[in-house]
């Protein structure tokens, strides 16, 4: 147990100051923290790649549908490659409509921050910013035994 709390305090940790260092400088149009450039995708990408492959989340969300968010992230990427705007708002927002519904079983943590990352690096022609409007979603993950956490 101690192990886990740890693990996740490292994690909000680091996300948490690479927030800070890398993003608040920059405010966007809903006032949140951006940084856009031509590789965002790939960034939301990894930070996928990233939570699949945690030894973590692997042990307690083994039947995780990680490959979901990856798919979906190909249709992203085959409308900005074709110039579609539209196509692209689309396919991103299915994305993110698939993080809030926490699609193939992900759990809460991974989908708040990837829907934050969203948000700091996808060009706002590419989603609905008003999504972002208020702080970041920083719920409390949720213990897979739905026990309440100590402390």
């Amino acid at each position: 147990m101690k192990q886990l709390l740890k693990h996740m305090r490292d994690v909000a940790g680091v996300v948490a100051m690479t927030c800070v260092v890398l993003f608040v400088p920059m405010a966007g149009p809903t006032g949140a923290a951006t940084i856009y450039h031509p590789y965002w995708i790939d960034d939301i990408k990894g930070a996928i790649v990233f939570y699949s492959g945690d030894a973590y989340y692997k042990k307690e969300y083994p039947h995780a549908k990680w490959n979901l968010y990856l798919e979906q992230m190909q249709v992203v990427r085959a409308a900005v490659e074709q110039g579609d705007t539209d196509a692209t708002y689309v396919a991103m927002n299915q994305f993110m409509d698939m993080l809030e519904a926490r699609e193939g079983g992900i759990p809460v943590q991974p989908a708040n921050e990837l829907f934050n990352l969203c948000n700091f690096v996808t060009p706002p022609e590419f989603h609905d910013v008003t999504r972002h409007a208020g702080p970041p979603r920083i719920e409390q993950p949720r213990r897979p035994d739905a026990a309440q956490w100590p402390g």
